[in-house]
């Protein structure tokens, strides 16, 4: 029972955290320029540091999320033809997070480019579809899967979740990971923008719980949430927590985080 509850309890999230780095401007007065000159002259500055920021954030994000080489090509694409790499990172992101699909990025970007907000882009992402509920394994079931040779409970996570999404058995998306030994070309196989092996946990303490429940403001079960939102966002519980309880939409803080993260 304790495999269990580990496997329905796992929060099935990737971390990542991008490292901003901060622009330091300045320039020197060679002669007497005129006041529009030099306005010109720093605006431009801003403008080109500001792109070089937004270049090295795109290529660190291509390099932390593990992009699979048919996925960069079609990404590469997607730039060249005017998307916004801020617009591609955010929408690879959000569907990265969801085991979205190539098809799901176009669409989000052609969607993006007509300006709806991103919040509502995930709002409208999150309404069409059913909200992934992990299978309840019995616990003679549950104690076959862990008896299989090389079956790890990330393996049996991750194909419940893509079992979900393409609609194939469970059984046989195990099974053909257990062949290849690594999920990246069954996730290419399908279009899903996924990469890992595994599946990062969310740590909540009975401490912490208590400590953000004594408000009143938000259930356990929003709590439990706002930490799973968090870590995949790479934001403190805290702040999440504290956005919560003012009544921010979860799409409403995952648009401002994604932007911090991927704006220009």
């Amino acid at each position: 029972m304790n495999k269990q509850r580990i496997i329905q309890g796992t929060a099935l999230i990737i971390i990542l955290v991008f490292v901003f780095q901060a622009g330091v401007f300045a320039y020197a007065k060679v002669a007497s320029p005129s006041k529009e000159g030099v306005e010109d002259r720093v605006g431009m500055s801003n403008a080109v540091l500001q792109s070089e920021v937004v270049r090295s954030t795109f290529e660190q994000f291509l390099k932390e999320f593990n992009v699979q080489e048919a996925y960069r090509k079609q990404i590469e694409q997607l730039v060249a033809s005017g998307h916004s790499r801020t617009d591609v990172s955010i929408a690879y992101d959000f569907l990265y997070q969801n085991f979205g699909t190539i098809d799901d990025l176009n669409n989000m970007l052609k969607a993006k480019d007509t300006g709806t907000s991103w919040e509502d882009l995930f709002i409208q992402y999150h309404e069409k579809r059913p909200e992934f509920v992990p299978r309840s394994f019995n616990s003679d079931e549950l104690e076959i899967l862990m008896q299989i040779q090389g079956a790890t409970p990330d393996d049996i996570m991750i194909a419940d979740r893509l079992s979900f999404v393409t609609g194939k058995p469970f059984g046989d998306l195990l099974s053909e990971k257990l062949k290849n030994g690594q999920w990246s070309s069954i996730f290419a196989q399908e279009s899903v923008l996924h990469s890992g092996n595994s599946l990062p946990r969310v740590q909540l303490t009975e401490e912490e719980m208590n400590k953000y429940i004594q408000h009143g403001k938000l259930s356990e079960q929003q709590v439990t949430q706002a930490f799973v939102l968090a870590q995949k966002l790479g934001e403190s519980p805290k702040v999440v927590i504290s956005k919560m309880e003012q009544g921010i939409s979860e799409e409403l803080i995952m648009a401002q985080s994604y932007m911090k993260k991927y704006g220009e």
